[in-house]
């Protein structure tokens, strides 16, 4: 950069990569700097403090060209974090109508894009559209929000092969949730057979350093390691020089700025010359849940420098304005691209509480109602956590009371309800079937009583992947092994467990994303079948209002791209969900 004045100072990018910070020696350097810096940027918004002087993020690109002082110490990730912005805001324009005239088009138009590369003859008219759009000459990214059981894997495998062939990669660091890493490896092989060379960053630190220096092509790790490594990431991927990718798999878990996995995975970005974020429940609590998923692809053009609003609704349009206008993205739905595929129907299962289980859950009913009652909407928030553990306390007691209340010794309602279920399916209609349950001791309860079905079992107690993987296997091949016992925090991204066509709900994750993805393990590509969801439900509690809110929010992604967000968890929702089951409270002692 040459030379205006001469001014001394160190320039770096803040630790939230919010804003650039110029941190000159002495106070006559910071005016001068400070005049440089205000002509450079067209809107003023500089900023003065005890850092130094702050430029947003969303204004670096102005800085590209501007000739500041040759002896400007710039950082080796000042440098990156400004070029990143400025060929990101110079080609965003010219990508986002490529990416339209792309999705719009035919197979034939996507085969244009990709005429110098062979072996694409296996994908799918819509996973052919995304491999062109992700590899675009002058592109930096994308957000791949297709539905679950579409092929995004597929896709990301074949963009990055692309991407080699071109001379435009060397190098893909895969983030996914633990439960997907080996499948990663596996698709890799499968599509690729042993062309590149994938390693798994699992294991101890001595493991998973040895994995680093491996020389892979494709390295898959979960979160926390990412977080945890990102020091030794960050190495590799400077050894890269711009020539590795991000993927980011799942990427709902990266919805919350202030997370530690969100603000490393952003870190680790900037020194990669294309990130992808793969989701199709991008967005399973709210629009806002979208905004850093595409800043991991942008460096934050779309959504820098605009102010989100805390009104819900006013916060959807403002967030579904920039999506529809400025995103980067694209979004195939199964009902568009697989038509074949059979339908799904909802059915709900009203259970009565067994005597003691109503006795405790009335108890548990009324404690929650007076604690609410005796306090204002400030007392609700700093004891959110407390009030929040008691409604869950509600859901536990209506799967089963065991876990709370060790005295508990009669059959829970859910079980004489699955006993029924079960023999119908399993003992007189021979099929397989899927038991999703949120908690661990209904989870135990389940896999002990149904033992005669040979099952399996797949939640957090199951820590080695190896099993993990035996249990998927056996469920899909074992003609023994009839019932699949999973929780949906665990088991419900990435598996496919088509040889069922029925789904058992015994309790709901108390995340909207977990639910959404797990609805997808069997009605996914493959299934031949009608599929069957039961939800389990115990009649004249909350569980009726919260699946009622659960399944409002399943359009969620469609509606951000067009669905009404539902309202979050206020002290007045969960006093109206507790004067609804009154009658527990009146008949408690």
């Amino acid at each position: 950069m040459k030379s205006l004045h001469k001014v001394t100072a160190d320039v770096m990018p803040s630790e939230a990569l919010d804003r650039i910070v110029f941190r000159p020696r002495d106070r006559s350097e910071a005016r001068a700097l400070s005049e440089i810096v205000a002509k450079c940027i067209s809107n003023g918004r500089v900023s003065r403090s005890a850092d130094g002087i702050a430029v947003p993020a969303e204004l670096c690109h102005q800085l590209f060209d501007i000739n500041l002082a040759a002896d400007l110490r710039w950082t080796s990730e000042a440098e990156v974090f400004v070029k990143n912005r400025h060929v990101i805001k110079t080609s965003h324009p010219r990508l986002q109508e490529e990416i339209r005239r792309i999705t719009s088009g035919n197979r034939a138009l996507s085969k244009c894009y990709l005429e110098d590369v062979d072996g694409l003859g296996v994908l799918d008219d819509h996973q052919l559209k995304n491999v062109a759009a992700m590899t675009l000459p002058a592109g930096y990214g994308l957000c791949v929000f297709d539905e679950q059981g579409t092929g995004k894997t597929i896709t990301l495998i074949f963009a990055f092969d692309v991407l080699v062939s071109r001379d435009q990669a060397d190098f893909a660091l895969i983030v996914a949730p633990k439960s997907m890493i080996p499948e990663w490896q596996r698709d890799f092989v499968r599509f690729k057979h042993d062309l590149y060379k994938v390693e798994l960053l699992v294991g101890d630190q001595y493991q998973k350093r040895k994995a680093i220096r491996s020389g892979a092509d494709v390295l898959v790790t979960n979160y926390e390691t990412a977080v945890s490594m990102e020091p030794e990431l960050r190495t590799l991927l400077l050894r890269h020089k711009g020539r590795a990718i991000l993927a980011v798999d799942e990427s709902f878990y990266i919805k919350n700025l202030d997370a530690k996995r969100t603000r490393a995975l952003r870190r680790l970005r900037e020194w990669c010359g294309r990130a992808f974020v793969l989701c199709g429940t991008p967005a399973p609590n709210s629009a806002n849940d979208v905004i850093e998923q595409f800043n991991i692809v942008d460096c934050g053009v779309v959504f820098g420098g605009i102010a989100i609003p805390e009104d819900k609704v006013k916060a959807r349009q403002i967030v579904q304005h920039r999506v529809e206008n400025h995103g980067l993205y694209v979004r195939s739905l199964k009902s568009q691209v697989l038509p074949n595929l059979p339908a799904k129907r909802f059915s709900s299962v009203l259970v009565q509480l067994q005597p003691q289980q109503e006795k405790l859950y009335g108890g548990v009913l009324k404690d929650l109602m007076l604690d609410l009652e005796s306090v204002d909407d400030d007392g609700f928030r700093k004891k959110y956590a407390s009030f929040l553990a008691k409604r869950t306390a509600l859901f536990q007691i209506c799967s089963n009371p065991i876990a709370l209340f060790s005295h508990y010794d009669e059959t829970a309602a859910k079980l004489h309800a699955l006993d029924e279920l079960l023999d119908n399916l399993i003992e007189r209609k021979g099929e397989k079937v899927v038991v999703w349950s949120f908690y661990t001791a209904s989870l135990s309860a389940i896999v002990s009583r149904y033992d005669r079905f040979n099952p399996v079992r797949y939640d957090g107690s199951v820590t080695d992947v190896r099993e993990r993987r035996e249990a998927v296997r056996k469920f899909q091949e074992d003609e023994d092994t009839m019932l699949f016992v999973g929780n949906p925090a665990a088991a419900g991204a990435g598996l496919t467990l088509h040889r069922s066509r029925c789904a058992i709900y015994e309790s709901m994750s108390n995340q909207t994303a977990h639910y959404l993805q797990s609805l997808d393990r069997i009605h996914r590509r493959g299934q031949s079948k009608g599929v069957e969801y039961l939800i389990l439900l115990c009649d004249g509690t909350i569980e009726i209002g919260a699946y009622k809110r659960l399944t409002e929010k399943e359009f969620e992604a469609q509606e951000l791209f067009k669905d009404n967000a539902d309202e979050p968890l206020t002290r007045q929702i969960m006093l109206a969900e507790v004067l609804a089951t009154s009658r527990y409270l009146r008949e408690s002692i």
